[in-house]
Formats: C-alpha cells, structure tokens, sequence
C-alpha cells in the first residue's frame, strides 16, 4: 500500500521535533480502512525518526499546502497530547474517588500544578543538576526516548520515596516559647 505512494518525500518541512530542528520529508496518500467506506489521508514524515511517521487525517488533502497544514497541526499538538496522557497516566486522573464537582476541581488544580512544576523542570538545560539527577534517579529503561514528563515525575516520586516521614523533618519548625497562662485577680 505504501510503496505505491509516488511522491515519497516531496514536500519538505522544517519541524521543530523534541528539542530539536529537523528537516521533515512529506507525502500522503489517499486510503481507505476496510471496515469504513470513507477515505482518510495518510501523510507519511521521513527525516525525523527511524523510520517514517504515519499521520491520518479525514481532512481532504488536494496540495503541497494542505499536506503541511496536516503536518503542522499534528506536530503543534504533540506536547499538549504528551501532558494530557502524563497527567492521566502518571498520576491516574481517571481514577479517583471523590464524587463532588468542587472536590474533582480541586484535584485537577493540583495535578495542574504539579503538571505545571514538570514542564518548568522540563524547560531546563540538560546540563542543569537537578533535570539530571532526576532523570538519573527515574532509571529509564530506554535512554532514547524521551517523554519528559513521564521521566520526571518517576525521578521525583523516586527521590520522595526515601521521605518515609514526609518533610517535617527536613525543616525545624519555630515554635513560640512555653507561655503559662497567668490569671490575675481583680481586687
């Protein structure tokens, strides 16, 4: 199905793709999936991974102009698509026990920040320290791919595995001198 796709690579697109630019390669083709009647796009990216990325699409796809506009907003969504999946993944979104609309709010605010911690942490050069002892400290199983967000939050939930008493420890609270309650009496 694929070796029939005669403009393999035509169309050629700078994509910024995981940190890094990338000169992408388009082309697509018109299929069909056997359980459907209606056609879907299939618009194939080489230059960026081993082997070519495969996007579908029911948009209609007639020029150069469309194919990149197909590629492009696959590609603008990609980290949104990566948080979502993080957020319901890494911290089980989808299975909490709370019924109360003002309590499943709360806890998405949460998450959020948390989520919001990772991507700043993300952000981060790749020589800085604490990025590096975190990733160190997720033991990933594979070095090449590169979700961070799942890579991060498995190295801090592995640091704070340690804090078996949580952070009381970590910082001595000030507490106000003894003070005895003294009554005086009004003579």
């Amino acid at each position: 199905m694929l070796q029939n796709c005669a403009t393999a690579g035509k169309v050629k697109l700078p994509l910024f793709y995981k940190g890094k630019m990338h000169d992408a390669y388009l082309s697509h083709i018109k299929v069909q999936i056997t359980a459907s009647r209606k056609d879907i796009y299939l618009v194939l990216v080489y230059g960026i991974t081993e082997h070519p990325m495969m996007l579908a699409t029911n948009r209609e796809i007639k020029s150069k102009d469309d194919v990149i506009k197909t590629a492009k907003l696959y590609f603008s969504r990609w980290k949104i698509e990566e948080y979502f999946r993080c957020k319901k993944q890494m911290f089980q979104f989808e299975n909490f026990r709370v019924r109360k609309l003002k309590a499943i709010n709360a806890l998405n605010f949460y998450l959020t920040l948390c989520m919001a911690f990772l991507g700043h942490i993300s952000m981060k050069s790749e020589t800085n320290a604490l990025k590096t002892a975190i990733i160190q400290t997720a033991d990933p199983v594979k070095e090449k791919i590169a979700f961070c967000y799942y890579r991060l939050a498995k190295g801090i939930s592995g640091i704070l595995s340690y804090a078996k008493e949580g952070i009381r420890l970590w910082f001595r609270t000030k507490r106000p001198a003894y003070r005895q309650l003294c009554l005086k009496l009004a003579v």
